[in-house]
């Protein structure tokens, strides 16, 4: 494996870098194994996921896996781009059928990580869409569960009644990104909080957007801030690299994308053979 792992559950273990929508076939020749998809996403991006494994040549053990279902009703709907059909609840039955569907459209008998991809508007929908999921683990569908946009209340609220302990929260976080943004009164987990929350839980963090895509300003105002670049030129690295590496630093995982081969070779290569200062990664805990 080029790119060092994590031990989320026992005796699984997730690559610190996975790419959500790209060209996986791209990542996979250059080394990546990491691949993210959702049933939100739709059935050609999952599609796409089991057909780069398949044509690969590589081991169906050597990659991981990630997919995600929905959790409904729920107002983060209302915020994002995502599950015009979540309005209404979702039965178990209904978030079983989800689930089976994701591993037809993939072509797989298992996934890696099967995540609730937000919170459902009440402790008792999210526990009975949790239960489903937890079944997996069980019949050896899934070899890890995980949340992902849960924030600290919404994990306190949900731990006590677990059966198998979510193996990872999968929020967006970055440099500029990391101090809560709200979308009706809720941060959805891209806060300094929730990222030590999951430390103290023993819950994999696992960061999307990493580069600052929901940071005010964006991906462009995150990679070309003046702090950024200067910490870049002293490591002889992209600002790129430096802003996974503050992320990755802080013991959490990344989930991105690129459909360039130098961008990926930046984020296989570059990222994790450096580290960065305490004092310079202050400094860009400090960049708002």
């Amino acid at each position: 494996m080029v790119v060092p792992s994590v031990e989320i559950a026992p005796s699984v273990f997730m690559p610190l870098l996975s790419f959500g929508i790209s060209n996986h076939s791209l990542f996979v020749s250059l080394g990546g194994r990491g691949l993210d998809t959702a049933y939100d996403y739709g059935d050609a991006a999952q599609a796409e996921v089991g057909a780069t494994i398949k044509a690969s040549g590589v081991p169906r053990s050597e990659f991981f896996v990630t997919t995600k279902i929905p959790c409904c009703p729920s107002a983060f709907v209302s915020s994002s781009t995502y599950s015009n059909h979540c309005h209404a609840r979702r039965s178990p039955e209904k978030t079983a059928a989800d689930i089976a569907h994701d591993l037809t459209v993939m072509g797989l008998d298992y996934v890696d990580a099967m995540l609730m991809h937000w919170p459902c508007d009440s402790t008792e929908d999210n526990l009975a869409t949790w239960r489903v999921l937890e079944s997996l683990v069980f019949d050896g569908r899934a070899r890890a569960i995980g949340v992902s946009n849960f924030n600290t209340s919404a994990l306190d609220a949900l731990m006590p009644h677990v059966k198998v302990k979510p193996a990872i929260n999968q929020c967006g976080f970055s440099i500029a990104g990391h101090s809560g943004i709200p979308y009706r009164n809720q941060t959805w987990g891209r806060d300094d909080a929730t990222l030590a929350r999951c430390k103290e839980l023993g819950i994999t963090y696992m960061a999307y957007s990493p580069l600052g895509g929901w940071a005010l300003g964006g991906t462009s105002r995150v990679l070309h801030d003046p702090e950024v670049e200067s910490i870049a030129a002293g490591h002889n690295r992209t600002t790129a690299a430096v802003a996974l590496r503050w992320v990755v630093q802080q013991g959490a995982a990344i989930v991105t994308s690129s459909d360039k081969e130098s961008h990926d070779l930046d984020d296989i290569h570059s990222v994790f053979n450096f580290s960065l200062t305490g004092t310079e990664m202050k400094q860009l805990a400090a960049i708002r």
